[in-house]
């Protein structure tokens, strides 16, 4: 059993590309997931006026979700 307390993440963007291909699903599946909040790896920002969202995913929700260790 891996310790979670001892991983150490660097908040760096996880790219949506490599989600997708982690959890074996496209792209607009992980992108929409985290729009609607029930994938619970990142957040959706879009601004005011704008029709394209900016998405950061965590490595360690990720991790948290999936147990795959992001490394840049």
């Amino acid at each position: 059993m891996m310790r979670t307390d001892i991983l150490q993440f660097s908040g760096a963007n996880v790219p949506i590309s490599v989600v997708a291909r982690i959890m074996k699903k496209d792209k607009n599946f992980v992108r929409i997931g985290i729009q609607e909040n029930w994938l619970p790896i990142g957040v959706a920002y879009k601004k005011d006026g704008s029709s394209e969202y900016s998405y950061y995913v965590s490595p360690k929700k990720l991790y948290e979700y999936t147990g795959y260790i992001y490394e840049e």
